[in-house]
């Protein structure tokens, strides 16, 4: 009676684990593998670089220089100036390397002589084209005027190997770069639906990303943004693995004694 139990009900929980467990070749690949639909290679070779706008709260780094030291005396009352060197007068001459917040409620930065300015919304080109125009006031020559972001950043949560913030020296930071720095999508990731919530213009948006899609790199997210929070939620798989393994383990072994009792009634039917 026992051998006859083992011989029916084994067999039956074997098969009932594989079809629980098993999942098509060609649809693991579909949600596993990066790009494995809608790759147009003639596209790569195209694409538009968004500048980023300047937002409240931003920290942004101004230079303004000049070839004329003596032109710069006048800023050099308000700027911690750098040595200029032993250039002589071909030598350029650092008048501004401060760090400016632009201010979380008017969006405003002030610079020492040049006055308030507006940033919020502004990208880098424009800000420095308007420092430019109003340093150009006080210096003989036309100033250089160098901008860069202090806190560029974007942070990950969710299936991630390392969660947390990503900072960037550069603005230009794609979505693959910021990635890789939160070392990739973890195992149970879903590749197809991972969300970017972004703040701009006093305004929040929410953009879904699917990696394993091609045309991704002709996406207006294939750049990220500053401030950006990126979520890779888990796969409805990876939680029925995981979160709901008791109620499966007690599910196959009601299966188990359910077959057990059927195979002991049979026997006795049948003795």
């Amino acid at each position: 009676m026992i051998n006859m139990i083992r011989t029916l009900v084994m067999p039956a929980m074997v098969m009932l684990l594989l079809l629980n467990s098993c999942v098509p070749p060609e649809k693991l690949r579909k949600e596993t593998v990066y790009f494995n639909e809608g790759l147009d290679t003639a596209k790569l070779n195209t694409y538009q670089l968004v500048e980023p706008v300047i937002q409240k709260g931003d920290l942004l780094q101004i230079s303004i220089s000049s070839r004329s030291s003596s032109a710069n005396m006048l800023f050099s009352q308000n700027y911690t100036s750098a040595p200029s060197g032993a250039g002589g007068a071909n030598a350029t001459t650092t008048v501004g390397g401060n760090e400016y917040l632009v201010d979380i409620t008017s969006g405003e930065i002030k610079l020492p002589l040049l006055g308030i300015i507006h940033a919020d919304g502004m990208t880098k080109p424009e800000l420095e084209k308007e420092i430019v125009k109003r340093a150009g006031e006080y210096l003989k020559e036309d100033p250089i005027v160098n901008i860069r972001y202090k806190n560029f950043r974007v942070t990950f949560h969710g299936q991630v190997g390392s969660p947390g913030p990503v900072l960037s020296t550069s603005e230009r930071l794609t979505f693959l770069d910021a990635l890789a720095e939160a070392g990739g999508v973890a195992q149970g990731g879903d590749l197809k639906n991972i969300l970017i919530i972004r703040e701009q213009n006093g305004k929040r948006s929410m953009h879904t990303v699917d990696l394993t899609r091609g045309d991704f790199f002709q996406s207006p997210n294939y750049y990220l943004k500053q401030n950006d929070i990126v979520y890779v939620q888990p796969t409805k798989r990876f939680l029925q693995s995981t979160d709901q393994t008791t109620q499966r383990t007690f599910q196959y072994v009601s299966f188990g004694l359910s077959l057990i009792n059927v195979v002991v009634i049979l026997s006795t039917l049948f003795r």
